[in-house]
């Protein structure tokens, strides 16, 4: 004799109705009996018992939740229990919406969801257990996905099929909510709700898959919004297809599916759609770029897509009221939008590494100093470097985050001193505004010019491109992927050859001398070597020069306190020092000392114009910086 509704939990199905449901369900999913199925079914007009259960079941749950901030026992009740186990066979969708709000009543009630999960467990054969789960999301995951590594070792998943161009890494949120779609979708049917495979299962598919990956997977290029695949360069939009833009010499499209692999961190912003024909004279409306520095900074736009090459270091330098942060913002969204695009001082070289592992741009804000080994790090990053840790919680691992990002920072004076990052730098002195205009209104104007801006930017690029073959530097300066990158953009325009190389030494001039300003140690060697009549300025040992040049130091600070101290200072300073024509050699240390030698040199600094000269002058090209 079957119980009757009066003997059952409110949330449970009647046995009779369970049984035929189960029954059509099996009836539906073979194909051979789909014939049984007629129009006019009789279960079509009734009320759904399941629908009225869980409906039960999970006002149960939410009244036992509501309870449990004054009587905590109401997470441990039979009521509560019943209709959680309920729910978790017969409806997983609703199950996690209850197992949201769990999370946060049980700190109230100060017990912890775990053992609410143990205790509210369907009985075995009731729902899959946790292996089963990762077993069929590593099927699952393997049908829809190649899996794949990268050099560094990094696992990656590119879906398969007709769909867009995916990639996913697999130790990323991104995957873990792809893959739990894709089972809950692959277990869905007939349209009832599919099963939710929990955290413990996910994070074991993806440690096999990770395994996979590495020793079945083959080993391919993965890149970070920018990508080059045979001559031509690519860019990833951002967007939901997954499209990105193939810039060639000449010319630039849309593609569909890239022949590269490009996979995105969560703060990975969209760019506009750009349009043919684009107005990038409008970039300028929105950063605060004087004329005569534009070539630079768009030649450092342009060079952010060419992963293949050094890149230049932008610093940004005003006083209050130059649009400093706004400028590199903008300058920002036109090559790498971010949820997050002006990032604080990292605390670390550690983090400041971690975060260019997720970032193509490197874009820190508002800097008042920058340490000798933050200088240094952004100098590794800026021409190809990594960082190396420990592994957490092993002894044997290694951790190691390899990078090499467009970097840009500004602050209010300059913030660069360490002479290998000054070689790599282009700075940019930021004039006050002329006339103010509110943050919104801003915004709301470069997202409507930003397609335009985006557009003319991409022309340019490709234009550059095509004259790229014909640029020959027969006497390159430091960062000359950079320097010929803008000679080729500025032919462009019609400029002279050597222009861009004439403007680029004038500005890496400029910048070794801020470089010698902020030492105290070179300053006070050029007050020395100003004093001397002779080309030979010192001779001696390393300790007597240190205390020859304490007559020359301006305060105390970051002075050095011993011979060693000062060699080392002065080894920094040696390539700036060479500039300004100061030549110093050291020699081996020796039963006096250290022997040091200063003598004055003729300098002359070359252009690729052909002739050499104290000091280049700056472009004089006033048609083309308007059209720039």
């Amino acid at each position: 004799m079957s119980a009757t509704a009066q003997d059952m939990p409110p949330f449970a199905v009647p046995p009779g109705d369970g049984e035929r449901e189960r029954s059509d369900t099996c009836r539906l999913n073979h194909v051979h009996d789909v014939h049984d199925v007629h129009a006019g079914d009789p279960l079509d007009d009734a009320i759904d018992p399941r629908s009225e259960a869980i409906a039960e079941a999970t006002k149960t749950c939410e009244g036992a939740i509501s309870n449990s901030a004054t009587d905590p026992g109401a997470l441990a009740g039979e009521d509560f229990n019943a209709a959680a186990r309920f729910l978790r066979r017969e409806a997983p969708d609703k199950w996690f919406a209850i197992r949201g709000k769990l999370k946060t009543a049980v700190k109230t009630a100060g017990v912890k969801l775990a053992d609410i999960e143990r205790a509210s467990r369907p009985d075995s054969g009731e729902v899959a257990d946790e292996s089963s789960v990762a077993d069929e999301l590593v099927a699952l995951v393997r049908k829809r996905a190649d899996l794949f590594h990268a050099t560094d070792g990094t696992c990656f998943a590119a879906l398969s099929g007709d769909g867009p161009a995916r990639t996913y890494r697999l130790d990323t949120k991104a995957f873990a909510q792809w893959a739990s779609f894709a089972y809950y979708e692959s277990t869905s049917i007939d349209g009832r709700s599919g099963r939710a495979a929990n955290e413990a299962a996910t994070r074991t598919a993806t440690t096999v898959l990770t395994v996979i990956a590495t020793h079945e997977g083959d080993e391919r290029p993965v890149f970070l919004r920018a990508a080059r695949h045979g001559e031509n360069y690519y860019i990833d939009l951002g967007t939901e297809d997954w499209s990105a833009i193939e810039v060639k010499a000449g010319g630039w499209r849309i593609v569909a599916r890239p022949p590269v692999h490009f996979w995105r961190p969560g703060t990975m912003r969209p760019l506009p759609m750009p349009i043919a024909g684009g107005d990038l004279s409008l970039l300028w409306r929105y950063a605060n770029i004087p004329k005569k520095y534009r070539p630079l900074v768009l030649a450092w736009l342009l060079d952010a897509w060419r992963h293949d090459t050094p890149f230049a270091v932008l610093e940004l330098i005003g006083q209050q009221g130059t649009a400093k942060s706004a400028t590199q913002s903008k300058l920002r969204r036109c090559i790498d939008p971010n949820a997050v695009d002006l990032r604080a001082a990292p605390k670390s070289v550690e983090d400041l590494f971690v975060s260019a592992g997720a970032n193509w741009v490197t874009s820190l804000n508002n800097l008042s100093h920058l340490s000798q080994g933050t200088q240094d790090a952004l100098c590794s990053l800026a021409t190809g470097g990594g960082f190396a840790a420990r592994t957490l919680f092993t002894n044997g691992d290694e951790t190691l985050i390899e990078a090499k990002r467009p970097v840009v920072i500004n602050g209010i004076v300059p913030l660069v001193t360490a002479q290998d990052l000054t070689d790599r730098v282009i700075h940019v002195d930021l004039p006050e505004l002329s006339e103010y205009r509110t943050e919104a209104d801003i915004d709301a104007e470069f997202e409507r010019d930003a397609s335009a801006i985006f557009g003319g930017l991409l022309d340019l690029f490709a234009a550059t491109l095509g004259r790229l073959p014909l640029v020959k530097l027969e006497r390159p300066p430091r960062m000359a992927d950079y320097a010929r990158l803008g000679e080729a953009m500025v032919a462009a325009f019609g400029w002279e050859p050597g222009a861009f190389v004439s403007l680029y030494i004038a500005n890496r001039r400029d910048s070794v001398a801020r470089s010698l300003e902020a030492s105290p140690v070179a300053s006070a060697v050029r007050r020395l070597t100003d004093e001397s009549r002779d080309n030979l300025v010192w001779s001696g040992t390393m300790g007597s020069l240190l205390n020859k040049l304490g007559g020359f130091r301006d305060g105390t600070e970051a002075w050095p306190r011993s011979p060693r101290g000062l060699g080392d200072a002065l080894r920094r300073q040696r390539p700036a020092l060479a500039q300004v024509g100061i030549e110093i050699e050291i020699g081996s240390a020796g039963r006096d000392g250290v022997p040091v030698v200063i003598r004055r040199r003729e300098h002359r600094e070359h252009c690729e114009r052909g002739s050499d000269c104290k000091h280049p002058s700056a472009l004089s090209h006033g048609d083309c910086e308007v059209e720039l």
